[in-house]
């Protein structure tokens, strides 16, 4: 009686589930809500899939990490910050209307010329490019500064499309991140 019990349960979740249909728009299956991708630079060596530029993420002295202990580190030598690589089709069901990218900066100078940047290629060829300047939110420099950086991707955005996010640093001088986030809204 017991096993007939347990099967029909099972029975019952597996029937519902089946019942389960994503959403569609377009044609293409959306994800039911915005997708996060996080990165607080701590494992950073263990080289985590999607990640690259793991020669920017340095052990922290002075100034301190964000958080824990590491953090990424542009300058004269790494202009380009350890940054998110990957295949649109990876990312999520569906292209991406919207790239939030929040995270914390320590500037070594005020107002450096330093970027968030957003790109896309296919197959090695650009598609798009887009940027957005962080030289006003970095106004102060030996702090730690919150930012969040709104992207929107060129709407000829296809699943094949490689998408890029990372900071760029034209200053030159120290200017370090800590605690990304990167959020996909569709």
């Amino acid at each position: 009686m017991k096993i007939l019990i347990v099967f029909a349960i099972a029975g019952v979740v597996f029937y519902s589930c089946s019942n389960l249909k994503p959403k569609t728009g377009g044609g293409a299956e959306q994800p039911n809500g915005p997708i996060e991708i996080t990165n607080d630079m701590e494992n950073a060596y263990v080289v985590i899939p999607s990640w690259v530029q793991e020669k920017s993420v340095i052990k922290m002295k002075e100034p301190a990490a964000h958080s824990g202990e590491y953090a990424c580190v542009t300058n004269d030598t790494i202009e380009y910050s350890y940054g998110y690589s990957e295949l649109v089709k990876n990312i999520g069901a569906g292209l991406p209307k919207t790239v939030v990218v929040t995270g914390w900066a320590y500037s070594t100078i005020p107002s450096p010329d330093f970027t968030i940047v957003f790109s896309t290629s296919e197959n090695e060829k650009p598609h798009d490019y887009k940027v957005y300047p962080l030289k006003d939110v970095l106004k102060e420099k030996g702090k730690w500064i919150e930012f969040t950086a709104t992207l929107y991707p060129d709407a000829g955005i296809k699943p094949e499309y490689n998408v890029s996010i990372y900071a760029w640093n034209t200053t030159k001088k120290d200017v370090y991140l800590d605690d990304l986030k990167i959020t996909f809204i569709y």
